[in-house]
């Protein structure tokens, strides 16, 4: 049964009807939204539906939402993933860590952001995995610090033929309904997405993710999880 997540604690309507649909979640832990209330109910939540609870830190800036690149010294970075992540640790176990917004898509292709990830992440719990598209550099430091890495593709988001995900500054930057649907059905038969060009491009994955945040999102998930047979 293949594994679906969402990206959580974020304060999206309908959040509380995808609880019960998921797999895996990955929680705000303050760095672009979330409190200690949020992340609470967040590990409540998960512990209510056998879901695996997971930090999703990002750049310190809640003014951008974390969707914007910041240039900030390795040390101050790191300082503060441990301390968003030690956040979510005091309210339940926390399995998995994935960064968030500009963080992820920056430490996709920076070897050196993405091996201050991994450290902060080692630092915290050297066990815990790191959730990364499988061909990042992100994945990379991972697995050569002996970090557990779980692939990650998304259903509602476009790809570059590079692998990345669109920009979501630019247009059809996400997936309708339907598209999601058949993304998903697609990466389940085949392991492979259509890139915005036409494009066919493996991917390899262990969990699917979908975007609490973005409209519909509840109604993307059902169908989401009816064309994979869930």
């Amino acid at each position: 049964m293949i594994n679906v997540s969402a990206d959580l604690g974020e304060g999206s309507p309908g959040e509380d009807e995808i609880w019960p649909l998921i797999d895996s979640a990955n929680v705000a832990c303050g760095g672009h939204t979330g409190d200690e209330h949020s992340m609470r109910e967040a590990a409540v939540r998960a512990h209510e539906h056998n879901v695996r609870l997971g930090a999703h830190p990002s750049y310190p800036d809640r003014e951008n939402f974390g969707r914007k690149s910041m240039d900030i010294p390795p040390h101050d970075l790191r300082a503060s993933l441990i301390a968003q992540i030690s956040t979510l640790r005091l309210f339940g176990e926390v399995h998995h860590v994935k960064p968030h917004g500009a963080l992820y898509n920056d430490a996709h292709k920076n070897r050196d952001l993405a091996d201050v990830i991994v450290d902060a992440l080692r630092q915290m719990d050297p066990n815990m995995a790191l959730v990364a598209a499988d061909h990042s550099q992100m994945a990379a430091a991972a697995r050569a610090a002996g970090t557990p890495v779980i692939r990650e593709a998304f259903a509602d988001r476009r790809y570059e033929p590079d692998g990345a995900l669109v920009s979501r500054k630019e247009p059809r930057s996400t997936l309708t309904i339907e598209e999601a649907a058949a993304q998903a059905a697609l990466l389940a038969r085949e392991g492979v997405v259509i890139a915005r060009d036409g494009s066919r491009v493996p991917i390899a994955f262990d969990t699917i993710c979908i975007h609490a945040d973005m409209d519909g999102a509840v109604e993307r998930l059902r169908a989401i999880r009816a064309s994979l047979g869930r």
